[in-house]
């Protein structure tokens, strides 16, 4: 009898294939861009037939972003947990920084997922509607913190410049291996009050 956090055999292949799938995805488009990358090209390179690759993916842009949500929907209910005496955006900056180290382990995954987008204006294009989408759901966890109905304009720019800032971050620490990006976050979050005095 299994324990409840035990996983099958089946699953553990299904995450191994997934994995493999990904994994060749990002360095196929590292080394060819997006563009003209094909899925079975994607397929042949993690060692699977074509048809296997439509099981796990829909789309070769569905291999992209996968599991984008997860990190953003995270930071809310982080946020939503946060002490009331800090400020919205204290909070936030606090949210983000906490969540910052579980993505030390997928470091190379993001590199390669953003050069993915850089050589492809389709998917520069995608990851534009992802940021609105990301910054609503920061809104939304704002408007919640603050017992509103629906975000207004204040949770909305807060987002906004919250997503921004984290952005910024992202960039600073692919360009600086050896820092951590908890500590990016924070400076990038303090800084901003100073500059607007």
């Amino acid at each position: 009898m299994m324990a409840r956090g035990d996983r099958s055999p089946r699953d553990a292949h299904a995450d191994r294939t997934r994995n493999a799938l990904l994994e060749a995805a990002l360095n196929l488009f590292s080394v060819n861009g997006y563009d003209d990358t094909t899925t079975d090209q994607i397929a042949e390179s993690a060692g699977v037939s074509p048809r296997t690759f439509f099981r796990y993916f829909p789309t070769k842009e569905s291999v992209l972003f996968f599991g984008e949500y997860d990190f953003i929907d995270a930071v809310s209910g982080v946020y939503l947990a946060q002490p009331e005496e800090l400020s919205d955006f204290e909070a936030m900056a606090n949210s983000f920084a906490l969540l910052a180290p579980g993505l030390k382990r997928i470091r190379k995954r993001i590199a390669q997922y953003r050069e993915a987008v850089a050589s492809s204006l389709v998917l520069l294009g995608r990851e534009r509607r992802n940021h609105e989408a990301n910054a609503e759901t920061v809104a939304k966890a704002i408007a919640e913190r603050r017992h509103l109905a629906t975000p207004d304009d204040e949770c909305q720019l807060l987002a906004s410049v919250g997503m921004l800032l984290v952005e910024r971050s992202l960039i600073q620490w692919l360009a600086t291996p050896g820092r951590g990006l908890d500590d990016i976050i924070r400076e990038e979050f303090a800084a901003l009050p100073v500059v607007l005095k």
